[in-house]
Formats: C-alpha cells, structure tokens, sequence
C-alpha cells in the first residue's frame, strides 16, 4: 500500500468538503502525512459587477475561509497532524493544481444537480482530469 507524505484537502465550507477534510486527517494519520488544507476563490464575475463590488466579495470570501481554514487547521492539530499548512488561492481547479504539489489530493464529491453540473462546471471533475497524483473524491453520505 502506497504511503503519503503531502496529503491535500480542498475546503470550500460545505458538508462533503467537511468529509473530505475527515477522511484526510484519518490518512494523515495513518501515514504520518503533512496536511495542506486549501481555498480556491473561483472568480467569476456577474453581469454589472463594478471593480468595487468584486473586490469586497473577494475579501469578504477570503475573511470567511481564512476563519474556516484556522478552525480546520485547529481540528487537524487535535487529531495529532504535526505539520498542517493552509492556503486561500483566487483562481480554478488548474490553479491549485499548478501551485500546489501534494502525493494526494482529497476533494468532496459535489452535491450539484446535473443542470449546475454542466452550467458551473465542476471542480471534483478538473481535479480527477489534469491532476498527476493521485485524487480520492470523498462521496455524499446518503442522509
């Protein structure tokens, strides 16, 4: 079995990003891994968006994940991870993977509907296509 030193975990507030960040605390643990717990800002503006009212969105998103990043910091040191880094990134799913390196990328499986699916994109799907380590998208607990 394939041991991981650089564990990677996308965190974007929501419950399936909440499992990834469990199942890879647990792999962490086991294999003794650094954790390096990740933001994207996805930028995407909307039609009659000011500068103005971009950048205070952007910073009001970076106030928010950088509370949310200490506090998933905070829960890994807990669970005895010794080394834990965190990163806010503005970009795309191609942005984290040219920027961050890590043996495993830990993603939740996203909860869109197949109409957001293909309007949106999808961030999971990105990450399973173009990255060069290996990805484990953590799946929906059936509630």
């Amino acid at each position: 079995m394939q041991h991981y030193h650089v564990i990677l975990v996308g965190l974007d507030g929501s419950r399936p990003a909440a499992a990834a960040l469990q199942k890879a605390i647990e792999l962490a643990q086991s294999d003794h891994a650094a954790l390096q717990l990740v933001h994207v800002i996805e930028y995407s503006p909307q039609v009659g968006s000011t500068a103005e009212l971009v950048a205070q969105a952007h910073e009001k998103e970076q106030a928010t994940f950088t509370t949310e990043l200490a506090a998933a910091r905070q829960q890994a040191l807990a669970a005895g991870i010794e080394k834990v880094t965190t990163t806010i990134l503005t970009g795309t799913a191609r942005t984290l993977l040219e920027t961050q390196s890590a043996d495993l990328l830990v993603v939740g499986q996203s909860g869109q509907s197949a109409l957001d699916h293909f309007m949106l994109g999808s961030f999971a799907e990105t990450i399973v296509r173009e990255a060069t380590g290996d990805v484990l998208v953590v799946r929906n607990e059936k509630v």
